[in-house]
C-alpha cells in the first residue's frame, strides 16, 4: 500500500521569488516515510524538489520563483518502494517585483533654479507601476535626496520639476519605478535605477539643455516652441486632408455597389425634451416618482401602452441591414433576427489582402446623452468573430467592455469565452493578457493588457493598452434583477471608469439588444439627470432604436429602467468616499425633509424609510407562515422570505422538514456570503446543524448571550459528540480569545469518511442596543474574515436572538469594511436596503441604521490614527471619475442652500459627500474675489494668490473658473504643485481644476510664472 496524502498543506508566506510550504505527515503512512517531493507547475512547466529527513510537521521554502506568477503546488510522500498519494493542489500567486530601469529622455533647466526631468516608463514591470522615485544630488553631496511621484498608468512618458536648485552647481539625477505589493498593501517594491544623468545649473540655463537623445537635442527656446506648434498644426491639417480624401475617393472605389440610400442624421430628433409631443418631453426629476406611479397603475397598463408605441415605431422604420445578410457574414451573427443596421454599423479597418466583407462585425454605434457614438452595442462574440471583436476594441480606442450575460444560462450557451482564462491568448493581430481578475458579489472586473502584433514601435505609436472588462454576473436567466441598486452601482462604476479621451464603451449581452439597451438607457439617463435635472426614457429609447434593432427587448426591461431611475432619484448618491463620511453623516442628521403631507423629518429618517420601504406580504413568506412551521420561528417579525430562504434536506413524508428560519444575505465578494438565522430553539437544533452540513458552513458567528432558559446551548460539551440523521457533531476544543470564545467542531459523516470542520466564534458581549466598542468590532470581524480565508467554503452563518438587527449589523459592517479596503468607499445605504429586502425587519428603528454609519465612521477613524483620511482615487481598478461626474454629483444640497444636480419631488435636496457641493457665485464676495484673481494680468500675482487659496482649504472655489481658462492658467504640472499645497492626490487636483493638456508650451508658461513670483518674493 502507498502512503496516504500529506495533511494540512498550506502556504505560510509568499514573496516575489519564494514561498514557504508547511504540511503534516499522512494519517496512514503505510510504511516509513523517506521524504517528500514538492511539485510546482507554472505556464505548463512542472518542477520538483525533494525533501528528505522527514518530520511530523514539515516546512520547506521554494526559491527562485518568477514574480507575479501563479503556481500550482502539491506534495507527495514516498517510501523506499512507492510514491504516495498527492495532496490537494493549492494555487498560489507570487508577489510583484520592482520594475526594470526607466530611460531618462530629457534633463534640462527651465529656470535658474528649476530642473525639468522626463523619462520613459520601464519596459518590464509586474501588474503596474505605481510610483516613480527621483534621486538627485549635487556634486557637493555624498547622499542622494529622493522625491516620490505618482505614476500615470496610461502614460508611456512622464515628467516632473525639481525646484529650489542652486546655480553653478552640477547635479546628478536618476529615476526608478516602484510597484505596490499585491499581498501587503503598505509595501512597495522599488525597481532598478536608470542610468544617471548630470546637468550644470547656470544663470542663463533657459538656453542650456543636456543632449541625451535626438528627440531632446535642440534648445527649447520660445521661438522653437512657436515653430514646433505651427509645424504640428500644419502637419495635422495635412493629415486630415489625406484622411478625408481617402474616405471620399478611395472609399467610393471599394464600395461602389453599396446602396445609395442613407437615412438622415439622427442628431436633431428632439428626444432630449424639446418636442411638443407630450410623450417625448423630458420629465423633471421631482415629478418622475408620480409619473412612475401612474404608469404602474392598473396592472402596469401605462407601461404596456408606452412600450407598444415604441414597438410600433420600430416596426415602421425600414433601415437596411444588407451587410448582415451577406452570405459570408451570416455565420458571424449569433442570432438570425439580430442584425446590424448598415447606416450605424461599426466597420473594421481594411487589412492588406482582405476582401470587402471582412470589415463586418455585428455591432452598431449608439448615441449617449449629448455624445454621439458614446457606445458600441454588439452581440456576444462567437469563436469565429473573436479576432474581429478584439480588432474593434483596438481600432476604436476602447478602454471599457461591459458584459451583461453569463456564458451559459438555463443550459444554453449565451456567449463564448473570448478572453484568456489565464496568461496570454492571441486573437488574430491582437494579443490579450489577463493581468488581474477581481470577483465581487454581482460582477467581476478583469484587467486586460492588449498588444497589437503588427504595429511597429515608433514614436507617438502606442502598441499596448489596458482595457477593463466589467462583467455583470447576477442578471437572472429570465426576467430582470430583483432589485435595481446593484445594477445602478455597476452602471455608475463601469461608466465612470472610461477615461475622457477614450473611445466608446462596448456593451454586449448575448444578442446585444435587451440587457445591452437597458444598460445604455440607464447610463444616459443618469447623465441627463446630473446635467439637466430631468430625464426622457421614452424619447431616448425611440432614438437609439433607430441605431440598433430591438434595444430594450421586453416590456419587463422597460419597467425595470423606470424603477431603477426612480431608485436613483430617491436615494441619490450613497456610495460615499470615506474621507467625506463624517460630514455626510452630519448632513443626514442636520438636514430636514418635508414629505407630501408637509411632515418634516431628518434626512436620516427619510433615508431609513427608503431602506425599510419593502414590507413583505403573506405570499412573500408562505413557507415561514405555514402552520407546520410557525412553531419554528422565535419572532414572527423576523422570518425569512421565500425568495432568499435557506432550505435543508427534507425528511421523506414530513411536511415542512426542509424549513429553517434562515436567510441568505450578500457580502462584498459573494452573493450568498452570509446566512442570517435565529438562535436555535430546542426543537430546531438538529435543523441548524443540518443547515451547516448541507451548505458547507465552516464559520459560525454567535452574537447571543447564553442562558439555560430562553437561549440554551445548541452544541455538545467539549470532547463530546451528538449524533444526527447522517452525521455526528464533535466538539473538539474551546479557547477564550479576549472577549469571544472559539469552538472547533468536526461534523463526521455516518455513511462515509467525509468530514466538515466548523469554527464557531461566540461573542456574548456583543451589545443589543448601544454602539459596540470599535476595537471589539474590528477584532471580531477581522478574526472571522481570517477564518473564512482559511476555509474557502460555504457562507458564514451569523446567529443572534431572532436573526435580526445584531446579525444584520455584523454582516453589513463586515461587508462595508471589505468595500472600504477595495475601493475606499462605503455604500451603507445599498447594503442596508438589500439586507432588508432579503431579511425583512432587520432594521427596527432609525437608530439601528445610524449605528451602521457611526461604526463605519469609527472604524475608518481608528484605522487612520483617529482622523479621517484625505480623499484618494476611488479604486485601484478605476481611473478617476470624469470632471462632469465629479462636479455634478447626484441630488445634492450645497451648504449655501442651493441645489446641485437634482431636486426631489418636494423641492428639498439630498446631501452629497463632502467636497462635492457646487458653489453659487452670485453675491459671494469670497468667490467673486477668487474669480477676479484669474483675470489679473500678472501671472505672479495669480500664482501667489492661488497658493493662499490652497492653504485656506478652498480649492473647490476654483470650480467657478471656466475649465478652459483653468487649463490656460494652470497647465499640467501646476496641478501637481497645487496638490502639494492641499495634500490631495494629483488625480483629485486634476478633477478639481478641470481637463488639462500636456503641452510643453503650457509647462514653460507656468514655470516662467513661478520664477517671476519667486523674484517678486
Amino acid at each position: 500500500m502507498v502512503p496516504e496524502k500529506p495533511r494540512n498543506v498550506t502556504v505560510t508566506w509568499v514573496t516575489d521569488s519564494m514561498m514557504e510550504l508547511s504540511w503534516s505527515e499522512p494519517a496512514k503512512p503505510n510504511g516509513k516515510i523517506e521524504g517528500y517531493r514538492i511539485y510546482y507547475m507554472w505556464r505548463n512547466f512542472t518542477e520538483v524538489e525533494t525533501v528528505k529527513q522527514p518530520l511530523e510537521h514539515m516546512k520547506f521554502a521554494l526559491s527562485g520563483l518568477e514574480a507575479y506568477t501563479e503556481y500550482k503546488v502539491w506534495v507527495k510522500p514516498f517510501t523506499w518502494k512507492n510514491e504516495g498519494e498527492s495532496s490537494d493542489a493549492i494555487v498560489v500567486k507570487t508577489d510583484v517585483r520592482g520594475p526594470s530601469p526607466p530611460r531618462i529622455v530629457n534633463v534640462s533647466c527651465l529656470a535658474e533654479d528649476a530642473l525639468f526631468i522626463a523619462w520613459q516608463r520601464p519596459t518590464k514591470f509586474y501588474n503596474s507601476i505605481d510610483f516613480f522615485y527621483i534621486d538627485y544630488r549635487s556634486e557637493e553631496w555624498k547622499d542622494f535626496e529622493e522625491i516620490t511621484v505618482t505614476a500615470h498608468q496610461e502614460a508611456t512618458e512622464q515628467h516632473t520639476v525639481l525646484p529650489n536648485m542652486t546655480t553653478n552647481i552640477m547635479y546628478e539625477v536618476r529615476v526608478r519605478g516602484g510597484t505596490r505589493s499585491v499581498l501587503e498593501t503598505e509595501k512597495v517594491y522599488k525597481g532598478q535605477f536608470s542610468d544617471a544623468r548630470k546637468i550644470l545649473m547656470k544663470p542663463n540655463c533657459e538656453k542650456v539643455q543636456i543632449r541625451t537623445s535626438p528627440r531632446t537635442a535642440h534648445e527649447f527656446t520660445p521661438t522653437m516652441v512657436a515653430v514646433t506648434v505651427c509645424a504640428s498644426f500644419a502637419l495635422l491639417l495635412l493629415l486630415i486632408a489625406v484622411v478625408v480624401w481617402r474616405r471620399c475617393f478611395q472609399g467610393a472605389y471599394y464600395y461602389l455597389d453599396d446602396p445609395p440610400r442613407i437615412p438622415p442624421l439622427l442628431g436633431g430628433t428632439g428626444w432630449e425634451g424639446d418636442s411638443t409631443d407630450e410623450l417625448k418631453r423630458a420629465i423633471p426629476a421631482h415629478i418622475f416618482p408620480k409619473h412612475v406611479t401612474e404608469l404602474h397603475a392598473d396592472g402596469d397598463i401605462g407601461f404596456s401602452k408606452e412600450y407598444e408605441l415604441i414597438q410600433s415605431a420600430s416596426v415602421q422604420e425600414d433601415f437596411a441591414s444588407e451587410h448582415s445578410q451577406h452570405p459570408e457574414n451570416k455565420q458571424k451573427n449569433r442570432y438570425l433576427n439580430i442584425v446590424a443596421y448598415d447606416h450605424t454599423r461599426v466597420r473594421l479597418q481594411p487589412m492588406p489582402g482582405q476582401k470587402k466583407c471582412v470589415d463586418y462585425v455585428n455591432a452598431n454605434y449608439i448615441d449617449g446623452f449629448r455624445k454621439a457614438q458614446a457606445y458600441i452595442g454588439t452581440q456576444g462574440p462567437l469563436p469565429s468573430t473573436f479576432d474581429s471583436f478584439w480588432r474593434m476594441v483596438w481600432e476604436h480606442n476602447v478602454h471599457i467592455i461591459v458584459m451583461i450575460t453569463n456564458l451559459v444560462e438555463r443550459g444554453r450557451k449565451k456567449c463564448d469565452m473570448y478572453w484568456p482564462k489565464e496568461g496570454i491568448e492571441t486573437y488574430g493581430v491582437i494579443q490579450v493578457r489577463l493581468v488581474k481578475e477581481d470577483i465581487l458579489s454581482t460582477y467581476t472586473v478583469r484587467t486586460f493588457s492588449l498588444r497589437h502584433l503588427k504595429l511597429k514601435k515608433k514614436k507617438q505609436t502606442i502598441c499596448e493598452r489596458t482595457v477593463y472588462h466589467y462583467h455583470y454576473t447576477n442578471w437572472p436567466d429570465h426576467g430582470t434583477p430583483s432589485h435595481p441598486l446593484p445594477v445602478l452601482s455597476f452602471v455608475k462604476k463601469s461608466s465612470a471608469a472610461n477615461p475622457l479621451d477614450a473611445g466608446p464603451i462596448i456593451v454586449h449581452c448575448s444578442a446585444g439588444v435587451g440587457r445591452t439597451g437597458t444598460y445604455i438607457v440607464l447610463d444616459a439617463m443618469l447623465r441627463q439627470i446630473r446635467a439637466r435635472g430631468d430625464l426622457n426614457i421614452y424619447g431616448f429609447l425611440n432614438h437609439i432604436r433607430k441605431q440598433r434593432n430591438f434595444l430594450v427587448q421586453t416590456e419587463e426591461q422597460y419597467i425595470f429602467i423606470h424603477d431603477a431611475m426612480l431608485e436613483a432619484i430617491e436615494s441619490g448618491e450613497t456610495n460615499v468616499n470615506i474621507a467625506y463620511l463624517s460630514r455626510y453623516i452630519h448632513s443626514l442628521l442636520s438636514g430636514s425633509y418635508a414629505d407630501e403631507k408637509s411632515e418634516v423629518s431628518s434626512l436620516l429618517e427619510r433615508q431609513y424609510k427608503l431602506v425599510t420601504q419593502f414590507s413583505p406580504k403573506d405570499f412573500h413568506q408562505s413557507a415561514a407562515l405555514k402552520s407546520c412551521n410557525l412553531a419554528k420561528n422565535r419572532n414572527i417579525d423576523n422570518v425569512c422570505t421565500d425568495a432568499y430562504r435557506v432550505s435543508i434536506t427534507p425528511k421523506p413524508g414530513v411536511e415542512g422538514s426542509e424549513y429553517i428560519n434562515a436567510s441568505f444575505a450578500p457580502g462584498f465578494r459573494r452573493l450568498q456570503e452570509f446566512i442570517i438565522t435565529q438562535h436555535p430553539l430546542e426543537s430546531t437544533i438538529a435543523e441548524f446543524w443540518q443547515m451547516c452540513w448541507d451548505h458547507s458552513v465552516q464559520t459560525v458567528v454567535v452574537l447571543t448571550a447564553m442562558d439555560d432558559q430562553e437561549y440554551p446551548t445548541f452544541w455538545p460539551s467539549p470532547q463530546e459528540g451528538q449524533d444526527y440523521d447522517t452525521f455526528r457533531v464533535n466538539n473538539q476544543h474551546e479557547t477564550d480569545n479576549n472577549g469571544f470564545i472559539c469552538r472547533d467542531f468536526s461534523l463526521q459523516s455516518l455513511q462515509d469518511d467525509y468530514d466538515l470542520t466548523v469554527k464557531m466564534v461566540h461573542s456574548p458581549m456583543w451589545p443589543h442596543s448601544a454602539p459596540p466598542p470599535i476595537s471589539s468590532v474590528l477584532e471580531l470581524i477581522n478574526y472571522v474574515q481570517e477564518c473564512v480565508r482559511e476555509s474557502h467554503q460555504g457562507p458564514v452563518a451569523v446567529v443572534d436572538r431572532f436573526g435580526g438587527t445584531e446579525a444584520g449589523t455584523f454582516c453589513c459592517l463586515a461587508t462595508c469594511m471589505k468595500q472600504i479596503h477595495y475601493e475606499n468607499h462605503a455604500d451603507i445605504y445599498m447594503y442596508a436596503k438589500l439586507y432588508n429586502e432579503q431579511r425583512p425587519g432587520v432594521w427596527k428603528t432609525p437608530d439601528d441604521y445610524l449605528l451602521l454609519y457611526r461604526c463605519v465612521e469609527s472604524v475608518v477613524s481608528t484605522n487612520n490614527g483617529g482622523t479621517l483620511p484625505t480623499p484618494t482615487s476611488p479604486s485601484p481598478l478605476l481611473p478617476p471619475p470624469s470632471i462632469e461626474s465629479f462636479l455634478a454629483s447626484q441630488i445634492a444640497t450645497a451648504p449655501n442652500g442651493h441645489i446641485n444636480g437634482l431636486i426631489v419631488h418636494n423641492g428639498n435636496g439630498r446631501i452629497p459627500p463632502e467636497g462635492m457641493e457646487t458653489i453659487d457665485t452670485s453675491g459671494d464676495p469670497v468667490v467673486m474675489k477668487v474669480c477676479s484673481y484669474t483675470y489679473e494680468s500678472s501671472a505672479s500675482k495669480f500664482i501667489k494668490k492661488s497658493v493662499w487659496l490652497c492653504n485656506s482649504e478652498s480649492l473647490t472655489l476654483l470650480r467657478c473658473v471656466h475649465p478652459m481658462l483653468a487649463i490656460l492658467i494652470l497647465g499640467y504640472d501646476f496641478i501637481h504643485i497645487l496638490a502639494q499645497f492641499t495634500g490631495m492626490s494629483p488625480k483629485r487636483s486634476l478633477n478639481e481644476v478641470g481637463p488639462t493638456s500636456e503641452v510643453n508650451v503650457m509647462h514653460l508658461l507656468v514655470q516662467y510664472a513661478i520664477t517671476q513670483a519667486r523674484k517678486e518674493g
